[in-house]
């Protein structure tokens, strides 16, 4: 029985179907797929195709039930004598059995005898040798069609493929853009959040402040010139000021400080190699580095309006010409802040 699942799983790679390969095995007995594509190519298509008998029906005169003991070796065409006749005899029984087999709408086997067909039709049967080569172009033609539907099957898979990875990277970016948003809507939210408790605390202390000693509170930002006011020298030690602060403040988070001064520093320093290039000295604010590194610390801002960055709305700009004396300095610091952390 498992020879038998083998021999038609080997005809269902040939093209065939499960029921026609039962049919076939069940008609010749074959036990290869060799035999198997023989018989099939030795038998009319309809044959196994439609539900008609297989086989083939061989008439041979010379054989019949009392043949053997019959003297009239001359008088083949009734088909029942001629075991014994003469040459002559045989010659007639063979024309005779020809002759009968023809009546029958038969053809001629290779002994003698004919091969019906069913139809009518004469045809004469196949050698062993044209057979196989039948057989084997048989398997040849059913080879390439199956390669051909493999290429076509791969070529599918691979536009499927293509298409999933296209979908999928896509899908990435979607998400990735998502949560980039995400991220920087909360940290404007808790920006706000704290900003409206830090006013909170003021306005609590203004008035704790006015009522105890009866003039205006002033906050140390209210104190304070305003940037344009203060002299090169007077930004140059403010910047070293907000660096020292930021350093002391950070203590904890030593290599996230790093991180964000080496991107302030190169930011300074392409402005300072590249003087003429006007993209450098601009900075998109939503920009995602600059928001997780540099947005996230008040001081550095700060520090980029000191060097020269103005707020323009969507980017931090140097609209004049850029002063070199201030990013030489902020350079300065940074690297001697960035020695201090990491001694």
């Amino acid at each position: 029985m498992d020879e038998q699942n083998k021999l038609i799983e080997q005809m269902l790679e040939f093209g065939y179907s499960k029921e026609i390969s039962l049919k076939v095995i069940k008609k010749c007995g074959a036990k290869t797929i060799d035999e198997a594509l023989n018989w099939i190519e030795l038998t009319e298509e309809n044959d196994y195709q439609e539900d008609i008998p297989f086989g083939e029906t061989t008439v041979e005169g010379g054989n019949g039930g009392n043949g053997s003991n019959g003297s009239n070796g001359s008088n083949g065409s009734n088909g029942s004598n001629g075991g014994n006749g003469s040459s002559g005899g045989d010659n007639d029984n063979r024309c005779n059995r020809n002759e009968d087999a023809s009546a029958l709408g038969g053809r001629v086997s290779p002994g003698g005898g004919m091969t019906s067909t069913g139809s009518g039709e004469i045809k004469a049967k196949l050698t062993p040798e044209e057979a196989q080569k039948k057989a084997i172009e048989l398997q040849k033609k059913i080879r390439e069609k199956k390669l051909i539907k493999e290429k076509e099957e791969e070529l599918l898979r691979e536009r499927n493929r293509i298409a999933m990875a296209k979908e999928a990277q896509k899908r990435k970016e979607q998400i990735e853009e998502f949560e980039r948003k995400k991220y920087i809507e909360n940290f404007e939210k808790e920006k706000n959040e704290h900003k409206k408790e830090k006013e909170k605390q003021l306005e609590l202390l203004r008035r704790e402040y006015e009522a105890k000693f009866g003039i205006a509170y002033k906050s140390e930002n209210e104190k304070k010139k305003n940037i344009d006011d203060l002299t090169e020298n007077e930004k140059r030690e403010e910047i070293a000021i907000l660096l020292n602060n930021l350093k002391n403040k950070q203590k904890n988070k030593k290599n996230e400080l790093v991180s964000s001064l080496n991107i302030l520093k190169t930011y300074f320093s392409n402005i300072k190699n590249n003087i003429l290039e006007k993209k450098f000295q601009k900075i998109k604010k939503e920009n995602k580095i600059f928001v997780e590194k540099i947005k996230i610390y008040e001081e550095m801002i700060n520090i980029l309006l000191l060097v020269g960055f103005q707020d323009s709305g969507e980017f931090y700009v140097i609209k004049n010409y850029p002063n070199t004396y201030l990013l030489a300095s902020a350079i300065k610091f940074i690297d001697l802040v960035i020695k201090n952390v990491n001694p």
